[in-house]
């Protein structure tokens, strides 16, 4: 047995396969298309990835977000479909294939489901059902009406009062009388920041400027020295010595608080207006740690909380409920409940987890982190890397998945027309003329100008010009009649159990046929390349030009030699 007759029978092998790969691959494609695997696996990814991974409990509470985030337009407007003809009618009879005599609530898809999402949909629909910012604008409000009341209010207040202050009665009933009025326009402005009628920006600026407007009205019990005209003595007026001591600590208060630099030091230019806002509003971090919020372990049964959640509870949580800052609190937790509510808690920890990742980012490029947005913004690209890695992942099993239902068609193409590589290689090896003519057809596929198959698109493409290029009649050693059964009986009749030769023969072509007709074409090239390997021979052109100079060159030497 010599290398060329090795080499052709493997061709004719190669070649039986690639046909049978052609016929597994349309029948895989339309099973894909009207079942719409592709669509169910994205959509059970998507659980898998919103539960915490392969093997954590199935979460209704990921079912019901899973089913929100496709009723957005953004991903629904993903997929289309033929909504009248034939195309329609051939959908719905598919659905109620599908559908029948299942429960809603156990379908994975209900509809138009897309069989790609891209990362970028997927994070936007994520953060908005999430709701993430409104979460922030609440802290944000929280801290606003603590910085009125700790910081401006508490300390206007222990100012008045204070031991050292020998002011008199009269004047300090002004000074209250005056603090009770500050008291409902320092909260008007926090009132005014929570229905979106002023910018945190603007709120500030107000603060600041009621707390001048305080000042200079104090300063108006403080005593003061007119001069009479032409010259005249001066003298005092009345007022209660003791205010200029208070005015003093006042505007410590209010520097303390507002900053705007200080002419004394050259330095009137500086304003921490922006620290102010920084300060007030929470960082993504302490957005997301407060999200994971609270919950109860299933196996160990013990109550756990993040650490921001923990310590708005012992801040806030003894606090009088008629307090604005209890109900601010109280407020930002029925929204932790209702997060909690829609994802589980290794979901919730994942994404803390990512936006401390995505604040390291921030401050990297940005040197300081300038808002809650930006981290928003990085946050929702670490979602989107997130997302992108869990379906590379997702990828690899529905291909592994792809390759179990390739051997199952396989096997069952192999079954029903008889596809025994058993047979098929007995018949080659002593069929002459079987073998030469599958040789020479396959030679003719191997040298075909199909495209090579890199990706999907491109794969689709060559299996419809293989198709092409296989669409003729030509003898195969495969089918049921008369005389190819008879063939396989009489090679079985070595076999202790007869059919199993035959279950063994198809289940090495159902192995074979699994490996896909891009992978047959490739090896089939490989193989007849190897056959066609030898010396180069020498062009007609080549061999006539030589001898043509041994002529010319024979002429000479007579000539020399007469």
């Amino acid at each position: 047995m010599n290398l060329p007759f090795v080499l052709d029978v493997a061709i004719g092998l190669a070649f039986v396969y690639l046909i049978l790969s052609l016929l597994a691959s349309e029948i895989q494609e339309l099973l894909t298309t009207l079942l719409q695997w592709r669509a169910a696996h994205l959509k059970k990814s998507i659980e898998t990835l919103l539960t915490g991974g392969e093997g954590s409990t199935n979460d209704q509470r990921v079912k019901t977000i899973v089913e929100s985030l496709y009723s957005n337009p953004l991903i629904k407007n993903i997929s289309h479909e033929s909504k009248e003809g034939i195309e329609a009618w051939l959908r719905q009879i598919t659905r109620f294939v599908i559908t029948f005599g299942r429960k809603k609530e156990d379908l994975t898809l209900k509809g138009n489901e897309p069989s790609y999402m891209p990362s970028e949909t997927f994070a936007t629909t994520l953060l908005e059902k999430l709701n993430l910012s409104q979460l922030a604008k609440k802290m944000t409000a929280l801290n606003l009406r603590r910085l009125v009341k700790e910081e401006i209010l508490e300390k206007l207040e222990s100012c008045l009062t204070q031991p050292d202050l020998q002011i008199k009665a009269e004047t300090r009933q002004n000074l209250t009388a005056d603090l009770g009025t500050l008291k409902p326009k320092l909260e008007a402005i926090c009132t005014d920041f929570c229905a979106e009628k002023a910018t945190l920006l603007t709120c500030v600026n107000r603060l600041r400027d009621e707390l001048s407007a305080f000042i200079e009205t104090t300063k108006l019990l403080a005593p003061s020295s007119t001069a009479e005209p032409q010259g005249e003595i001066a003298t005092a007026q009345q007022g209660d010595p003791e205010v200029v001591k208070l005015i003093s600590q006042l505007k410590s208060l209010k520097n303390g608080i507002f900053y705007q630099g200080n002419p004394d030091a050259n330095n009137t230019n500086y304003n921490n207006t922006d620290e102010l806002i920084r300060r007030l509003q929470p960082s993504l971090a302490q957005i997301l740690d407060l999200m994971v919020g609270e919950f109860r372990d299933a196996q160990t049964k013990i109550k756990s909380g993040s650490e921001t959640y923990k310590a708005m509870q012992a801040q806030f949580g003894h606090l009088d409920k008629n307090d604005e800052i209890y109900k601010a609190y109280a407020e930002i937790m029925e929204d932790v409940e209702a997060i909690g509510q829609k994802l589980p808690p290794a979901v919730r920890e994942s994404f803390a987890a990512l936006s401390r990742r995505a604040q390291i980012n921030v401050k990297r490029v940005q040197g300081q982190v300038q808002s809650v947005e930006d981290e928003l913004y990085q946050f929702k690209s670490e979602v989107q890397i997130w997302f992108d890695r869990s379906m590379d992942r997702a990828s690899g099993v529905y291909k592994r998945n792809a390759k179990g239902v390739a051997f199952l068609i396989g096997f069952g193409i192999a079954l029903t027309v008889n596809a025994d590589t058993l047979h098929i290689v007995s018949r080659l090896t002593t069929d002459s003329t079987l073998r030469d003519a599958l040789a020479k057809k396959a030679e003719v596929t191997a040298n075909s100008d199909c495209p090579s198959g890199q990706n999907d698109q491109s794969t689709s493409s060559q299996l419809e010009c293989l198709r092409t290029q296989v669409n003729q009649s030509i003898p195969l050693p495969i089918g049921r009649d008369d005389t190819n059964l008879k063939q396989q009986t009489e090679e079985s009749k070595g076999w202790f159990f007869p059919p199993l030769r035959s279950f063994l023969g198809w289940v090495i072509s159902g192995l074979a046929i699994m490996m896909g007709a891009p992978f047959w074409f490739e090896l089939l090239g490989k193989f007849i390349n190897v056959r066609n390997a030898g010396s180069r021979p020498v062009s007609t052109a080549n061999q006539t030009t030589a001898n043509r100079n041994t002529v010319d060159q024979v002429m000479v030497n007579q000539d020399s030699s007469k």
